[in-house]
């Protein structure tokens, strides 16, 4: 039987990082003010792009990462006017198991907010809906359609598999990585020699 300490650490662990909820407020892609000067017509230059966990004070231009060496900074990018991340740059941060990843020039990504739905109920050949919004999902496997869903629905639940924790042993899309796959071989090859 879990005790009350465990379970207290387990839903501090499975709880979205205090950065992520600032992450999730933030306005991107607007003209950076410390940097005005840079601000161009084109979609990148002079544009707040960037986020700093360590510091998760507000969106950050590419002239700002200067002062964040040695942060983690995630880059921000955007589809169908949405602001998403890759996976690839949350992988060790941040566990997106159970939410919807989708391929953005070919690399997958995850939104970071729900994105309204035009007109009613689940989109044609969504396989489940977001336990959250009720968009319509393509990955049965998935829960959730972005990662806000994914951090209110750990608040709505008392599901403790649902985490935003990274277990060291698998990846954050919730795969075994491959190390451990290998520690797990090793230990087999070990218990066969005994």
């Amino acid at each position: 039987m879990t005790g009350l300490k465990q379970m207290a650490l387990l839903d501090a662990q499975r709880s979205p990082p205090a950065w992520l909820r600032r992450l999730l407020e933030t306005n991107f892609f607007e003209k950076c003010s410390d940097h005005p000067e840079a601000w161009r017509s084109t979609r990148s230059a002079g544009c707040c792009n960037f986020f700093c966990t360590a510091c998760a004070s507000r969106a950050l231009c590419s002239r700002c990462l200067g002062d964040h060496a040695g942060h983690e900074i995630i880059q921000i990018r955007k589809s169908s006017s949405h602001c998403l991340v890759k996976v690839e740059d949350l992988r060790h941060l941040l566990n997106v198991s159970l939410v919807q990843t989708y391929i953005i020039n070919g690399a997958p990504a995850v939104f970071l907010d729900e994105r309204s739905m035009s007109g009613k109920g689940k989109k044609p050949g969504a396989e489940t809906e977001c336990e959250e919004c009720g968009r319509g999902l393509q990955d049965a496997g998935s829960l959730f359609c972005s990662l806000g869903c994914k951090a209110k629905g750990i608040e709505d639940r008392l599901d403790f598999n649902v985490s935003f924790a990274v277990d060291p042993r698998r990846d954050s899309s919730g795969e075994e990585s491959e190390s451990a796959l290998d520690d797990e071989d090793s230990e087999d090859l070990n218990l066969t020699r005994v």
